[in-house]
């Protein structure tokens, strides 16, 4: 009878190990795994930050409009991984408050079905827009060319 006892207590340590063994292999995976996702998320954020960068030196310099730049500008803050935490609405009130008031507006295909009136219409209001904000977003702009998380 001991013969089997001792059997038994050898094979559930066999198992035990096996085990251990198999969940110490899981758990190697899924820190290489967190590791390359964090990797990805960096590399994201970076390629925005640089996409970030650049437009604002464009509306410093003029090379875009302060309106198309400003909506850039702030979808682009609201896909970085951190977007909930740093409010940047509150650090960058200028190009979010232009963003608001001319998000609404037809771009692209959207913008060319629309009859001539209308679209005349709109840009009336984005120009409005930009003429109340252009300066502050400008300065704005200065900050951001320099943005880092």
């Amino acid at each position: 009878m001991q013969t089997w006892i001792i059997i038994l207590l050898i094979t559930a340590s066999l198992i035990l190990i096996a085990l251990a063994f198999y969940a110490g292999k899981l758990l190697f995976q899924l820190k290489a795994q967190n590791k390359a996702v964090q990797k990805a998320r960096e590399d994201r954020d970076n390629n925005i930050i640089e996409s970030i960068r650049t437009i604002a030196q464009a509306i410093e310099s003029e090379q875009c409009e302060t309106s198309e730049g400003a909506m850039r500008l702030a979808v682009l803050f609201d896909h970085l991984s951190n977007s909930t935490t740093a409010n940047y609405p509150q650090q960058y009130p200028w190009v979010h408050q232009l963003n608001d008031k001319i998000k609404h507006l037809a771009i692209l295909e959207a913008r060319k079905a629309l009859p001539k009136k209308e679209r005349m219409k709109q840009d009336l209001e984005r120009y409005k827009a930009e003429a109340e904000c252009k300066d502050a977003v400008k300065t704005e702009a200065t900050k951001i060319a320099q943005f880092s998380m």
